[in-house]
C-alpha cells in the first residue's frame, strides 16, 4: 500500500488498484486531485482478485469475496471519508467499505460499474460506455487524468535536433492497432500512410510517426513502406529511444488512429489540432437509445457495449478534433479542463 498525502485536518481517501495499468492510473490521478485540493491523506491499496470476479455484480452485492486473502488483510479499518475505485472488478469492494463504516464512506465511481448506478455518490464516465445522464453521472469529456507528465528537456533538445532537417509543419501520427471491433493490419496499414502522407503533402510538411505496442512488426513495416512523404518513422521496440513524449511537445498538428482513447486525450491536451485516422470496424456502431435501455443500464441490468466513435463525435462537435480527411472546424477550440469541476463535485460530497 502506499500513501500519497497526509495532512492534518482533511479526509482518508482510499484508492482501490484493480488489475488494469490505464484504470489504475485514472483513478490515482483523481485521488491526487482531490489530495491537493482537500489536504487529508490519499492510500492507494492494491487488490488482487480470485475466480469469483466473473460473478456479475448484481449477484454479489458488498462483499470481499472476490479478493484473494492478501488483499481481504489490506480492507481494514479505520475506514476512510472516500473511496474512489474504477471498473467492474472493484465494484463488490467499494460498496462492502461504505457497509462497514455505517454508510459514512462515499462511493466514486470511474468508468462503467455494471452495477446498479444509484448504489454510488458519484459515477465518473467518458462517452465510450453510453451510460445514461443522472443526477450522480458526470460525464466527461476524455478519462481524467492529472497533470501532464513533462517530456524531458534534454531528450526534446535531441529529437528536435535530429529531426530539424524536415520541412515543417512537422505531424506527428501516433499509431495504436487492432482492438475489436477496429481492424488494422497490413492493408489498413497501407491505406493509413497513403492517406497521411496525402494530408501532409498537400502543406509540404513532414510526417513524424510513432507506433506502439499493439500495433505489431508487420503492420509497423507495412505502414513504414508505404509513407512516401519526409518522415521520421520510430517503430515500436526496433528503433531505439522511444520519441513519444517529444513527438507531442514538437509537433505543429496530430493524426491519431481513433481506436485508442488515451493517445487521443494526449494529443487534444497538447491544445494543437488533432486528426481522427478512422480504422475499418467489424461491425458497424450499435444505436442503443430509448428510456428502457437507459432504465436497464441504471438498474446494472445491462451495460453497453464499448464504442469509442461517441468520444470521437464528442470531440469532433466540440471543435478539438476532426476526422482525417473530413473538414476541419471553424475553429479549433482546447478541451475544457473538467479537472476543478469533478474535484468540486466530490468535495461537496464530502461537506467541503
Amino acid at each position: 500500500m502506499t500513501m500519497k498525502r497526509t495532512s492534518p485536518g482533511g479526509p482518508v481517501i482510499w484508492v482501490l488498484q484493480g488489475a488494469h495499468a490505464g484504470d489504475n492510473a485514472q483513478a490515482r490521478a483523481l485521488g491526487e486531485a482531490v489530495g491537493r485540493e482537500l489536504g487529508g491523506s490519499v492510500l492507494e491499496i492494491p487488490l488482487e482478485f480470485n475466480g469469483l470476479y466473473r460473478v456479475p455484480n448484481l449477484m454479489l452485492g458488498a462483499s470481499l469475496r472476490t479478493l484473494s486473502a492478501d488483499a481481504r488483510a489490506r480492507i481494514a479499518p479505520p475506514w476512510p471519508d472516500l473511496v474512489i475505485a474504477v471498473g467492474r472488478r472493484t465494484v463488490p469492494v467499494a460498496l462492502w467499505i461504505r457497509k462497514a463504516s455505517g454508510g459514512r464512506t462515499r462511493l466514486v465511481q470511474l468508468g462503467r460499474p455494471r452495477a446498479p448506478l444509484g448504489q454510488f455518490d458519484l459515477v465518473v464516465t467518458t462517452p465510450q460506455y453510453g451510460l445514461p445522464p443522472g443526477d450522480n453521472v458526470v460525464r466527461l469529456t476524455l478519462p481524467f487524468t492529472g497533470p501532464a507528465a513533462e517530456a524531458d528537456g534534454a531528450d526534446v533538445a535531441r529529437w528536435q535536433e535530429r529531426l530539424n532537417g524536415l520541412p515543417r509543419p512537422w505531424t506527428a501520427m501516433l499509431v495504436g492497432g487492432g482492438r475489436w471491433p477496429f481492424r488494422l493490419d497490413e492493408a489498413v496499414a497501407r491505406d493509413l500512410a497513403g492517406r497521411a502522407s496525402s494530408f501532409v503533402r498537400e502543406r509540404s510538411g513532414a510526417l513524424l510517426v510513432s507506433t506502439s505496442p499493439r500495433t505489431g512488426t508487420a503492420v509497423g513495416e507495412a505502414l513504414k513502406t508505404a509513407v512516401d512523404v519526409p518522415a521520421h518513422i520510430h517503430l515500436w521496440g526496433r528503433d531505439g529511444d522511444n520519441p513519444h513524449r517529444a513527438f507531442l511537445a514538437l509537433a505543429d498538428d496530430f493524426i491519431v488512429t481513433g481506436e485508442s482513447v488515451s493517445m487521443l486525450a494526449e494529443a487534444c491536451r497538447t491544445g494543437r489540432p488533432v486528426w481522427i485516422a478512422d480504422l475499418p470496424r467489424a461491425m458497424p456502431a450499435l444505436g442503443l437509445g430509448g428510456g428502457l435501455v437507459a432504465w436497464a443500464c441504471r438498474h446494472g441490468l445491462f451495460t453497453p457495449p464499448r464504442d469509442v466513435a461517441r468520444v470521437h463525435d464528442r470531440l469532433v462537435a466540440g471543435g478539438h478534433a476532426a476526422h482525417l480527411g473530413g473538414p476541419a472546424p471553424k475553429a479549433w477550440r482546447p478541451v475544457p479542463d473538467e479537472a476543478a469541476m469533478l474535484v468540486g463535485r466530490i468535495a461537496a460530497l464530502l461537506g467541503h
